[in-house]
């Protein structure tokens, strides 16, 4: 059984909801929940601890549900599902060609700048290929 409080029953939305209906469900509930703009009930303008508790689970869950990284961190945790570890060591090989006798003569007995290495990162090429028009 989880340990870990429902936020999408808190908010009273499905798992599949947008951030918009997200943002809405939390700002009704805090309406309703918050001691400043709920309606008293002859309670004497007392707050308990239960109707504080209350407030504060509602805004824990927008906290997590409302940031697309915490969200992705819960529901992975939510399914079961376990999460890469940062930072777990890969082996590397790297293979370095001597250049040929005759290359290295071609440029002039210039040394090779050595590796260097880095996270791998992509970029995308915004450059188009295009072929010549001919203007006629």
């Amino acid at each position: 059984m989880s340990t870990q409080p429902d936020h999408y029953a808190t908010l009273h939305v499905s798992p599949d909801a947008t951030t918009r209906e997200i943002t809405r469900a939390y700002r009704t509930l805090l309406r309703t929940h918050h001691p400043d703009t709920r309606q008293k009930v002859d309670d004497g303008d007392t707050t308990s601890a239960a109707d504080l508790q209350e407030l504060h689970t509602i805004m824990q869950a927008y906290v997590v549900l409302s940031d697309p990284g915490k969200r992705a961190a819960y529901d992975r945790a939510r399914s079961g599902i376990p999460g890469r570890a940062a930072g777990t060591p890969v082996k590397v090989r790297v293979h370095r060609h001597q250049p040929a006798a005759s290359a290295a003569s071609a440029e002039g007995d210039r040394e090779q700048p050595p590796l260097s290495f880095g996270p791998t990162r992509w970029e995308p090429s915004f450059r188009i290929h295009r072929t010549p028009r001919s203007h006629s």
